[in-house]
């Protein structure tokens, strides 16, 4: 007796192969059983006219932010993510330096989240600014050797507690002040515990490819397998070096690297107001913290300075998506905000809301060119992605936390034919789990998890926009998870069938 049956099923196994009809019997969470006419289950879906998949697998997600106050996860689920790559940028939940002064490590935290069900399964990478940030704080210096010694023990602890690996923020504070010998040193841990870096590169727009030499330096030196997050090129200026870097990594594959890339289907970034607006470089040595130097008027002077030399006095580009101190803001573009608060130089308005709100905020920067985003989703090595965690208690976000797969569907696939469905499956499923490991999921085979989704092939598509953000995807309409029913007509239905996931 079968748990559940799949009856009639258009399936892509996810490996890229051609879909094929048949049935899938499920029971204790496993694919029990391909084939025709099965029968004898608990519960049946026919999903006659209807394509079933792996479960998606977010290879660049933040949801370890969020684990547990919300963790349901509805927003994962609601768009067919059955497991979530966290810990992304540089910034994972351990470890942390707690109140009292003592060191959370990876150990104990997954100790605590393995007692939470979750909505969607998810491994973590331990951030580098997380541990550069539990070890020296934020300051802007190399680590001593002592300093680095205790980082390193807290990483391979980590990776053998069962975290998938090391992930970078060299564009944020205080990963922008490592140099590349400790870059190195660290990675090497990496390497030596058989786990993966990822890296947000320390920049992505006029340093870009200077960015991907560092990082293809440092994996070539410590032997790391690696992930380029979100691989992009930002500002028109610098549109068309995408396939620069594309070369780049190719070659270091060519020569023996083991490496990939995440990308997320939309045109714009998102990132803190403070991250984008006041550059890590600009601040003085030995700062402990970035919000305090708003008060500094010489300070906030050179970034002034820089920031009208970047970008103009039009900032129109960036769409405030999170600004508790006053969420009447949040869905407005900062020139409007300007405009309503009587000031004539935008980066005065910029560093004004970042005073006021003790450097929260948040922001959406339309900065992509769609040939580029194009190039980086059709290569061999590139998973999709929603470089988001849930929403929370957000009202305004990025559409990509709520929308990223059936976009990806529905616009790469369908509208714009930049890869076939089998091939955007794969890049969904059976590819990040092979990057990262989950050697029973990505692909539908007897033996393997159950975690599936079955959706409409001709009308999965994303409704969420920049201002709609929270707008309902339409088109899936079951998903799969351990062999349980989670989503039914495109709504999470509460079950938490899921954990944390470790190596170990």
């Amino acid at each position: 007796m079968y748990d559940l049956i799949i009856k009639n099923a258009s399936v892509i196994d996810g490996l890229g192969n051609e879909p094929y009809i048949a049935d899938i019997g499920i029971k204790s969470g496993k694919i029990e059983s391909i084939g025709s006419k099965l029968s004898g289950a608990c519960e049946t879906i026919d999903a006659t006219g209807l394509t079933v998949t792996p479960g998606f697998i977010d290879s660049h997600s933040h949801s370890d932010r969020d684990a547990v106050a919300f963790p349901d996860q509805k927003e994962k689920i609601e768009q067919g993510i059955t497991f979530s790559i966290t810990g992304q940028c540089g910034g994972s939940e351990a470890p942390k330096r707690l109140s009292n002064g003592d060191i959370e490590t990876v150990e104990q935290y997954f100790s605590a989240m393995k007692q939470i069900p979750q909505g969607s399964y998810s491994g973590m990478l331990i951030g580098h600014n997380s541990l550069r940030r539990a070890v020296m704080g934020d300051e802007n210096r190399a680590p001593t050797e002592v300093e680095l010694e205790q980082m390193k023990a807290l990483l391979r602890n980590g990776l053998e507690a069962g975290a998938l690996g090391m992930s970078f923020g060299l564009f944020y504070i205080p990963g922008a002040y490592a140099k590349l010998d400790e870059a190195i040193s660290l990675a090497r841990v990496v390497a030596e515990c058989g786990g993966i870096l990822a890296a947000h590169l320390r920049s992505e727009s006029d340093g870009l490819e200077e960015a991907v030499r560092e990082y293809l330096e440092i994996i070539k030196e410590s032997g790391c397998r690696a992930v380029f997050s979100h691989h992009k090129a930002m500002w028109r200026e610098n549109y068309g070096k995408i396939p620069r870097t594309l070369a780049m990594i190719d070659k270091a594959n060519a020569d023996g690297a083991e490496v990939y890339l995440d990308v997320y289907p939309y045109s714009a970034s998102s990132t803190t107001l403070m991250s984008r607006f006041v550059p890590g470089f600009l601040h003085p040595e030995g700062t402990k913290s970035a919000v305090s130097l708003l008060s500094d008027n010489v300070f906030c002077a050179k970034v002034k300075e820089w920031g009208n030399k970047t970008w103009g006095n039009d900032l129109s580009f960036a769409l405030i998506t999170e600004y508790p101190a006053n969420p009447e803001y949040e869905g407005m573009r900062v020139s409007e905000i300007a405009k309503s608060r009587g000031e004539s130089d935008q980066y005065d308005t910029v560093l004004a809301l970042l005073r006021e709100s003790g450097g929260r905020g948040s922001a959406c920067y339309f900065c992509m060119d769609e040939e580029d985003i194009c190039q980086v989703i059709a290569h061999p090595r590139a998973m999709i992605c929603t470089d988001s965690g849930v929403k929370g208690k957000a009202v305004k976000h990025h559409p990509r936390l709520v929308a990223s797969f059936p976009r990806a569907i529905a616009k790469y696939v369908r509208e714009d034919s930049v890869v076939s469905l089998p091939e955007m499956i794969r890049k969904m499923t059976s590819l990040p789990a092979r990057v990262y490991g989950l050697e029973e999921k990505g692909i539908i085979r007897e033996g393997m998890d159950a975690d599936l989704c079955i959706f409409d092939a001709e009308r999965i598509t994303d409704r969420a926009d920049y201002i709609n953000c929270s707008l309902a995807n339409e088109g899936l309409c079951y998903v799969i998870l351990d062999g349980k029913t989670v989503l039914e007509n495109g709504c999470y239905n509460g079950t938490r069938a899921a954990r944390v996931c470790t190596k170990v």
